[in-house]
């Protein structure tokens, strides 16, 4: 059952798409920085862990450096939500006129192989702007769409994203879902760069042991899809450079611990070498390394 607070979320959200919906590309770019400037300074929800992620991540970096980073950390994430939100009005010409690929050769390279393409990212960028550019250069996408606690808001995230042309499945059909989109030759999007608590595998992530999801390995190892990285970088005219690299993983043979551990390091290393780069594109917010090897199943042996 929707409550009066849904309800309250979900029309003050129809508000500000309608005010999105009436600007030009230009100016939805420029509300979404404002927006975090907003967020930044006048809303502290996760501003505490972002400041706490990049002294521990970044220690090289000056205090002064790191809270430049954190304002536009927020900057880059309320553009990637009124870009979000943009999905409706955004033709496909729009889309492609506004994203420059770099090696999108290798995506039909991928597709060709006929297994299916794991298209992995991380919440870097727009991510959401790279599944539109994907849908719109014409190959079939399917995303996990994790449910909102507000229904009504929940619907219309699902119904944007349907509207570029990408197709959504739930949380908790993930799996199953996303080895029958490979078996069909579908990309899968996955954004494997939040904590696993106690499921994940421990990598090396940004100087720091970080509990990892697995699946894209386990998926990578069981049907033979190509691993392709995207990564989307903001330009200051409002459009996105799309970088497109290949993560090896036709080296390794069986579903095993090592073999699952090595490619997940690996596509954890191409992430860090993008965030190094361009440290404010990267999500800060989330609680990155909650989980420590002590409190995951995978313990070293000298710990116990």
């Amino acid at each position: 059952m929707n409550t009066w607070k849904d309800k309250l979320e979900y029309k003050a959200l129809l508000a500000v798409v309608r005010i999105v919906h009436s600007l030009s590309p230009q100016d939805a770019v420029k509300l979404g920085r404002r927006l975090g400037d907003f967020a930044h300074y006048f809303i502290p929800i996760r501003k505490s862990v972002v400041y706490e992620n990049l002294a521990n991540a970044l220690p090289e970096k000056s205090s002064k450096e790191r809270k430049r980073i954190a304002r536009l950390t927020f900057q880059s994430f309320g553009q990637t939500f009124i870009e979000f939100l943009r999905n409706p009005v955004r033709s496909r010409e729009e889309t492609l006129e506004r994203v420059v690929f770099h090696n999108k050769a290798l995506l039909q390279e991928a597709y060709n192989a006929g297994n299916g393409v794991l298209l992995m990212s991380g919440h870097f960028g727009s991510w959401e702007m790279m599944a539109c550019a994907v849908t719109a250069l014409g190959y079939p996408l399917v995303v996990i769409a994790r449910p909102q606690r507000n229904r009504l808001v929940d619907a219309l995230i699902n119904q944007y994203r349907q509207a570029a042309g990408i197709e959504t499945v739930s949380l908790g059909m993930g799996v199953r879902a996303f080895l029958r989109a490979l078996r069909q030759n579908k990309f899968v999007a996955i954004l494997a760069d939040q904590d696993a608590h106690r499921e994940g595998v421990f990598v090396d992530f940004i100087g720091l042991p970080s509990s990892t999801a697995p699946g894209p390995a386990v998926f990578a190892l069981k049907t033979g899809a190509d691993i392709v990285f995207v990564t989307s970088v903001l330009r200051r005219d409002g459009k996105y450079d799309a970088y497109f690299e290949k993560i090896e993983s036709k080296d390794l043979y069986g579903v095993t611990d090592e073999n699952i551990r090595i490619i997940t390091q690996r596509h954890a290393k191409k992430l860090e070498e993008k965030i190094r780069r361009w440290p404010h594109h990267w999500f800060w917010m989330h609680r990155r390394w909650k989980t420590t090897q002590r409190d995951g199943r995978r313990v070293n042996k000298e710990e116990e």
